[in-house]
This record gives structure tokens, sequence and C-alpha cells, in this order.
């Protein structure tokens, strides 16, 4: 895979978001997105505008962008020399979404179907939509059908359906609720 990633920050003292007493949430969960894409062999450059002016000046991307919006679009992300993002930190997942690679870090032309599908499934299940709009595209890029499709997120929907009823058997339980009463949520309605 030669995929590279080159991200323009705003001048701060460190990248990892841990300086001072405001500790910047998105900017600690992003350096360890950096890192993990390290360790799984993909080429990270990062620059930060008040230690290394001279890399913002020699990107003509950075550099036109800055000049016409000001410092306020930093951070400026490439992706294989295309701007991806501006203005933010991207989750794992977008940043998985542009490489061409799943949230584990494999390649999603090398992950076969079957591996596919049950990542579908689970990111169903687990409600995230960024995860199930990244292995749906990457279900049909690697020739699943439509219905192959449909059938594993129903079958991570049926699962999230079945484990909600049981929250909610169990909440009536503790509430007192007697089984036989109709209840908010509990179907019968």
């Amino acid at each position: 895979m030669n995929a590279t990633i080159e991200i323009y920050d705003p001048a701060m003292c460190c990248s990892t978001g841990v300086c001072g007493s405001d500790v910047d949430s998105s900017l600690v969960d992003f350096a360890n997105d950096v890192k993990w894409l390290k360790s799984k062999g993909i080429e990270v450059k990062r620059f930060n505008l008040g230690q290394e002016p001279e890399a913002f000046k020699t990107n003509p991307h950075v550099l036109t962008r800055l000049q016409k919006e000001g410092s306020e679009i930093l951070p400026v992300i490439l992706v294989n020399d295309k701007v991806a993002s501006e203005g933010g930190y991207p989750s794992r997942e977008q940043l998985c979404e542009w490489l061409g690679i799943s949230t584990n870090g494999k390649s999603t032309e090398a992950i076969d179907q079957n591996e596919i599908m049950h990542q579908l499934k689970q990111s169903v299940l687990n409600g995230d939509v960024s995860a199930m709009t990244t292995f749906f595209n990457s279900g049909k890029e690697a020739g699943a059908d439509v219905q192959s499709l449909l059938q594993a997120m129903q079958s991570g929907l049926n699962e999230r359906q079945a484990l909600t009823q049981k929250v909610v058997v169990q909440a009536n339980e503790l509430l007192g609720v007697p089984k036989s009463q109709c209840t908010p949520g509990g179907g019968c309605c």
C-alpha cells in the first residue's frame, strides 16, 4: 500500500493535544489514530504552522487555501497529494475510508466478502453509520450483490432489535410493570 497522508496543523505547541491545562480530546484521538496508521505501514507526515512554516509555503494546495481563507482552514489534510479535508480532524473511520483500509488496518481489497459482510452486520448492530457506509461500499467494490449486503444489514438490525427488546423487558421488570401490560416500546401497541 503506497498511501500517504500529510497533515498541516495550525500553530500549536505539540500535536498530541495534551499541552497546557486545556486538553483537546479531538487532538488526542487524532494523535492516536496517526500513531495507529503508522503502525499499519501508512506514511504520515505532519507539519505544524508555528514550527515548520516552510512546509506550508512549499505545498501549493495548502498555500493557496491559506492565502484565500486564512488559518481557520487548518488543519488541512491531504491523502495522496489531494485535499481530503480541512478545518477539523477526521475520525479513524474517515481516515480508513480515504485510504481504502478497514478499521482493523487491512486493505479493503484484501478482505474477503465474508469478512466484509461480517463487518457490515457488526456496524449495523453497533449503530456505527460511518462504518456501515464504509463496509457497504467495500462490499460493492468487492463484487458483493445488493441482496447479500441487504441480508448482512438486516441480520445486524435483527440482533440490535433483539438486544433492545431485552433491555425493555429488563427495564419493565425493574419498574415492576407486569408482563401482561402494554408498555411503550413493548411491541404490543
